[in-house]
């Protein structure tokens, strides 16, 4: 509070008035900032306004972010891009530091990095946790999957690119099946995977399969995987997730992240030198071993 005199000269009159003076002191008032840092349209949230950041959003998309670490760093630029394409979204992208706001994290129970959650609501007990994205598109494709149908409908194989990504087909002759939900909350959890499903029953007829997965590299079948009562949603991600990448992969700057994302706890190292004389047939021994080993 301010003090400040005045010296009114009037004819013939000379007053003195005291005012005061009132400075607004916005600190003090904890709702008195209403706006919310941002860099590349990504709010930068901590202990101060995730809360208040909770409430105005309806979906709140946040990134844990841990500094100065690769993985950090390539989920941080996925989210700047993604940010780009979500303007105007009802969905808004945050990020909180982890080194930063370790209280903020403690309480929001915050475990395993990179984590993300999506806020939806206001509620702050149920997020749902996001599977750290490959690129932008995967977060694109996950919220678009959440909020829609999580599987495209095709009438016929041919419609298929034969791509060298793979691809689940979901055999299903009614889709309001349980199985069908199993196959959709698993296209959920992997945004980086085409799912497709198939109903007609002339194609389920030509391949015999019923309540079948398929999965498919270059239009030919890799694996086929039959699905059960007992199916949940975490035995049909580790099957496609296995079978996803070649029996031995090699382990580089681009697959380390989906090797050891990957539901498979065990590994067998090979260190060898591939421009060997015998390199062809060491791999040839690991690789038949492999293939003896998937799913175990």
């Amino acid at each position: 509070m301010k003090k400040q005199v005045l010296l009114l000269l009037l004819p013939g009159v000379m007053v003195f008035c005291l005012c005061m003076l009132v400075a607004a002191d916005t600190q003090s008032d904890p709702q008195g900032d209403k706006t919310f840092p941002e860099t590349e349209g990504i709010l930068q949230l901590g202990k101060g306004n995730f809360n208040r950041a909770l409430k105005k959003h309806k979906q709140l998309l946040v990134h844990f972010y841990t500094p100065l670490t690769s993985e950090g760093h390539r989920v941080a630029a996925a989210f700047e891009s993604a940010a780009a394409e979500l303007q105007g979204s009802e969905v808004k992208l945050a990020v909180i530091d982890v080194k930063k706001e370790k209280d903020l994290v403690k309480k929001l129970n915050v475990t395993g990095q990179p984590t993300i959650r999506l806020y939806l609501s206001g509620d702050i007990n149920n997020p749902a946790p996001c599977p750290v994205p490959q690129s932008s598109a995967s977060i694109l494709i996950w919220l678009q999957r959440r909020a829609g149908s999580p599987a495209d409908l095709i009438v016929d194989l041919d419609q298929l690119e034969a791509t060298e990504e793979l691809t689940v087909v979901g055999f299903f002759k009614e889709l309001n099946h349980e199985y069908v939900q199993v196959f959709y909350a698993a296209a959920i959890d992997l945004p980086d995977i085409r799912f497709v499903v198939m109903q007609s029953d002339e194609v389920i007829n030509k391949y015999s399969v019923t309540q079948d997965v398929l999965l498919l590299r270059k239009s030919q079948r890799i694996q086929a995987y039959k699905m059960k009562p007992e199916t949940s949603k975490e035995d049909l991600i580790v099957f496609i997730s296995i079978y996803q990448m070649d029996p031995v992969t090699e382990y580089n700057g681009q697959t380390a992240s989906q090797i050891l994302g990957s539901p498979v706890l065990n590994h067998a190292l090979l260190f060898v030198n591939k421009s060997s004389d015998d390199f062809q047939e060491i791999f040839s021994a690991f690789h038949s071993t492999a293939e003896a080993f998937r799913m175990k």
